[in-house]
């Protein structure tokens, strides 16, 4: 075995999504050791609330830098250790990323699941002074300490990545081409892609016409609350939403039925849909067999891709005006795969492509999903393979 022992490591607990999403039990199942380090104590003051899948595997919950420090002295030598880091490269790591270097751990990191970028929005100087505060100025500091640290080398980049798609590097962090060039890359899949390898075959869920939405649990998704992101009012949002679906259901004479996103827990509870049909855990199979797919800027959108499915792009003013970078993306997606976007929010007919971009899709496929040198593999296989070298 190259390494014998496998250290994930994170900001937030462990949950199942996770210890699946890195392949954890295949790990173990080949003679390797894991442990999962929560470092959340490090980074955060308060309990969010989020799923705590701790019981999966090993896990060690870490409150101190100290603590840290003295943890990965514990596992030397570290030369047939891997280090995996599920965090963003960014300034809020500097500290903990300053132990990693002087004490040369092996670190690896999964770049994947990319998006097409979109252009930054311009800010004023009196928004951006309206909302400054002390947490942001320490972020950009630390974010430029992080820089300088990469390029005198006091703060060590990855040593391995593994990339899904020729852009899949770009959602690591502040990383660079240079960092890429000097890593050891092992090319995989996008989550999402696996996934369609998977279960491409599935029976469908459902037999008559239908139009499909792909939610993201926008107005009261948690992870607002977890970094203070600004959202769009639920009282607003659901309203305009389902008047839309109603034009579009009159219009193409099909119901549109609801991908739920997997944290939308109140939905189980609460009619948010107008009787509509809600399903959770079974997006990609109801995107097989949809007539086309209404979306945002979620990444489910690499199910319809994937499928060629014809996909049609909305916002809304309110969106526009409150969180302006789904906006942003959604409008990139549009562009980016040469489909329409509509506002959801006034009434016009839908106006859906009536050519499918294939080549527009091949782009992304390639792109963010996978190469042609996987593209009939999975990750987990890959990335095992790897470990067994």
């Amino acid at each position: 075995m190259r390494f014998n022992k496998i250290i994930y490591i994170r900001y937030i607990p462990l949950t199942a999504k996770i210890y699946k999403d890195f392949y954890m039990d295949e790990v173990v199942k080949v003679g390797i050791d894991v442990e999962y380090w929560d470092i959340s104590a490090l980074f955060f003051k308060q309990d969010f609330k989020q799923e705590d899948s701790s019981f999966l595997t090993n896990t060690r919950r870490i409150n101190s830098y100290n603590e840290l420090k003295k943890a990965i002295i514990e596992l030397q030598p570290l030369s047939d250790k891997l280090f995996i880091s599920i965090m963003t490269f960014e300034g809020r790591v500097l500290k903990l990323y300053k132990l990693f270097t002087k004490y040369n751990c092996t670190l690896a990191v999964f770049g994947r699941n990319m998006l097409p970028l979109s252009v930054q929005n311009n800010k004023s100087i009196s928004y951006i002074i309206k909302n400054l505060s002390f947490e942001k100025i320490k972020r950009y500091l630390d974010t430029k300490s992080i820089i300088k640290g990469k390029e005198n080398g006091s703060i060590k980049s990855y040593d391995i990545m593994f990339l899904g798609g020729t852009e899949g590097w770009k959602g690591i962090g502040i990383i660079n081409e240079k960092d890429v060039f000097k890593a050891e890359i092992v090319n995989v899949n996008s989550d999402d892609y696996d996934n369609y390898l998977m279960f491409k075959n599935d029976e469908p869920i459902l037999t008559t016409d239908y139009i499909l939405f792909l939610d993201e649990y926008l107005p009261l998704h948690p992870d607002t609350l977890l970094f203070d992101i600004k959202n769009v009012s639920e009282q607003q949002y659901y309203p305009e939403l389902n008047a839309y679906f109603d034009r579009v259901e009159k219009q193409y004479e099909m119901p549109v039925v609801i991908a739920a996103h997997p944290k939308a827990s109140r939905y189980k509870e609460e009619d948010f849909f107008n009787g509509r049909q809600v399903f959770f855990e079974k997006t990609l199979q109801l995107t097989k067999n949809a007539h086309f797919v209404l979306a945002h800027d979620t990444t489910s959108i690499n199910y319809a891709i994937s499928f060629e499915k014809k996909l049609h792009f909305i916002t809304s003013k309110n969106i526009f005006n409150e969180i302006n970078m789904v906006h942003r993306n959604t409008v990139n997606f549009a562009n980016f795969l040469g489909c329409n976007l509509q506002w959801f929010d006034k009434e016009e007919p839908i106006n859906l492509i009536e050519n499918f971009p294939l080549e527009n899709y091949k782009r992304y496929r390639y792109g963010f999903q996978t190469s042609f040198e996987t593209e009939n593999k999975f990750s987990k296989d890959i990335f095992i393979n790897f470990l067994k070298e």
